[in-house]
């Protein structure tokens, strides 16, 4: 029968076991900082990178209440982080005999080990300050079409692009009857005094009510964002370029002229006119259009014609029936913005548009295209709009009616509507929010700081919960971080960096 106590584990004795306790340590220690260097690397890539998201929040939420106080803007990124790891393992040991009597084997064995774990991580920081010609180029410039198309195409509020990044719509009509070519700007600036300048209050009224109509359009599945490349000639004095006429058809571009045209930044191509028949130098240009969905179509070819028009009409009754749009029950807007997408608007006109004053035609029309901001622009309006936006909800002024309309178009309205009746409830908020009470606010603020004495905050309200607005704050905030992360800093430019050690 087994013995019911445990097995007796009988170690080394005498100086066997010094040997056998630095064998085990030996076999241990390397598998310890194996364990050790992985979860310190996981401990530390997940430390490095929310210090770089807290950072990066903090810097645009700082930029943007300087602009706030009309205080300069400073950029600073971080250029690369190297962290180098030293790991060291190491045991000592000592051992002694000591006699008690003559007798050498009735000596009595002493020895001792210790072991040492030795961790070191030397980090190192690489800041640039972002003041080189060719990020302030970027920051000046205003925004690609192409990025707007490709972030409608990403599924963001079509009214949160506009809001944010378009300085104002153009409208350009030529009345052939009157021989006569105006252009009407509607611009995205809430006034700083409504009491003076009555007709900027008119034209921010009439882009808020431009913008929910997108929106309400996008949400439904009828707004189109088609993107076009139409060739643009460099020559802006009409001059016909390379003959290709018989009598001068070595003047035709050869193999290598394409290859080197297309080598150029940004390409640049030769296209054989078929009217005049001669080549012209010149680039393709993306046009970003919007349209509304084609509700009808002629055989093969949908597209907006006149066949559009009992669509327009049905969209236009979906739209005065819906309660948050109740805004556009009364004046033009909403019938001209429809009809002005029936024939479709560009973002940032280009040369290769039409322009309706030079047209040869003779006939009445109107375009309309939306100019963009500039990054540090859009930063600015974005920081800037609340304090004159808040102040038109709190007092609510009657809004005039746009001095492009005729006297029968004016007098069809009736009394001027107040702001907060003329605005759709879905555009009555500023394009950011900054400050204002931690009690009305939905959740923790993503990052917030105090500067100047002003705490400032991104967090969204608690009225705004269960509303199609209810994560706009924090979302506009996002759209600017994406759209800042275009200035890029490389780092082989900045040869004298500045390094930080720690």
């Amino acid at each position: 029968m087994e013995s019911r106590f445990p097995k007796v584990v009988t170690l080394p004795a005498g100086g066997r076991m010094g040997k056998f306790l630095l064998l085990l340590l030996t076999g241990l220690l390397p598998l310890v900082l194996s364990g050790c260097a992985t979860k310190r690397l996981k401990v530390d890539f997940t430390g490095f990178e929310k210090a770089y998201a807290q950072t990066s929040n903090q810097e645009l939420l700082l930029n943007l209440a300087r602009l706030e106080n009309r205080d300069p803007t400073y950029f600073f990124k971080i250029g690369s982080i190297q962290s180098t790891y030293k790991m060291a393992a190491s045991v000592g040991g000592a051992a002694s005999y000591a006699l008690q009597t003559t007798n050498i084997a009735a000596g009595s064995p002493t020895g001792g080990g210790t072991p040492s774990l030795s961790y070191e991580n030397d980090p190192v920081f690489t800041f640039i300050p972002v003041n080189d010609q060719e990020n302030a180029q970027l920051l000046l410039k205003p925004i690609p079409p192409e990025s707007f198309y490709f972030l409608y195409e990403q599924g963001w509020r079509v009214d949160q692009l506009v809001r944010l990044m378009v300085d104002r719509l153009e409208l350009t009509r030529y009345d052939k009857d009157q021989h006569t070519c105006t252009v009407e700007t509607i611009r995205n600036t809430p006034p700083n005094d409504y009491r003076r300048d009555q007709a900027s209050l008119s034209s921010y009224a009439t882009f808020l009510r431009i913008s929910a109509i997108a929106y309400w359009l996008q949400r439904h599945g009828y707004l189109l964002l088609r993107g076009t490349n139409t060739f643009v000639p460099y020559s802006l004095d009409n001059d016909p370029g390379l003959d290709n006429s018989p009598a001068f058809i070595t003047n035709a571009p050869k193999g290598q002229d394409f290859v080197s045209a297309a080598g150029k930044t940004p390409a640049a191509i030769w296209h054989l006119d078929p009217k005049t028949k001669t080549w012209l130098l010149g680039e393709k240009v993306f046009s970003p259009i919007f349209s509304l969905y084609p509700l009808e179509s002629d055989g093969t070819t949908p597209g907006p014609d006149v066949k559009l028009v009992p669509g327009i009409k049905h969209i236009e009754d979906q739209i005065r029936e819906d309660s948050e749009m109740s805004g556009l029950q009364e004046g033009p807007a909403l019938h001209e913005v429809l009809k002005e997408l029936a024939a479709g608007f560009t973002i940032e006109g280009s040369a290769n548009l039409q322009d309706p004053c030079a047209s040869t035609s003779g006939k009445s029309a109107v375009s309309a295209h939306l100019v963009m901001r500039s990054l540090i622009g859009l930063m600015a309006a974005a920081a800037q709009e609340q304090a004159p936006f808040e102040a038109l909800v709190t007092a609510d002024p009657a809004v005039l009616p746009s001095a492009y309309l005729t006297r029968e178009q004016a007098a069809a309205l009736g009394p001027p509507p107040l702001f907060l009746k003329a605005v759709p409830a879905i555009e009555q908020l500023p394009v950011l929010r900054l400050t204002g009470s931690s009690a009305n606010e939905a959740m923790t603020p993503i990052i917030q700081l105090n500067y100047r004495g002003k705490n400032y905050r991104i967090a969204d309200e608690s009225s705004t919960a269960g509303t199609d607005n209810q994560y706009w704050n924090r979302d506009v905030f996002r759209l600017i971080n994406q759209l800042t992360s275009q200035v890029t800093v490389d780092i082989s430019k900045f040869p004298l960096t500045e390094i930080l050690q720690q």
